[in-house]
């Protein structure tokens, strides 16, 4: 395991929940350091089903350079969906999004525009 994987960057993971309190990500890493956010899932060539990053603050975001096919839910500060992009396949940003959520692709099916993300715990 490379020393730039997000498990080693950011802090501890959490799980990341739907507002129903379904589970979305079983560990969801917080990406809230300059350090974390920069290298994000770029040395992370094994993302699991279960494995999620929270990117905050963060409103833009790319999959060039990235081994795992990743899926996106931009968030605004209360954590309500603003728009999902699964799979991401290049470069999406969204106006007004305060954070981002990179899930293994498929991982995002059930979550939509209106709903609410939480890293619980």
């Amino acid at each position: 395991m490379g020393r730039l994987r997000i498990d080693r960057l950011a802090g501890s993971p959490r799980p990341l929940v739907d507002g129903r309190g379904r589970v979305v990500a079983g560990r969801c890493y917080p990406a809230t350091t300059t350090a974390a956010r920069l290298v994000g899932l770029l040395g992370t060539p094994d993302l699991a089903d279960d494995e999620a990053v929270w990117l905050a603050p963060c409103s833009s975001v790319h999959a060039l350079g990235l081994r795992a096919r990743v899926g996106c839910a931009f968030v605004d500060s209360e954590g309500v969906v603003l728009r999902v992009v699964d799979p991401l396949r290049r470069v999406r940003s969204v106006r007004g999004a305060a954070a981002v959520v990179e899930c293994a692709a498929g991982a995002l099916g059930g979550v939509a525009p209106g709903q609410r993300l939480l890293l619980a715990g």
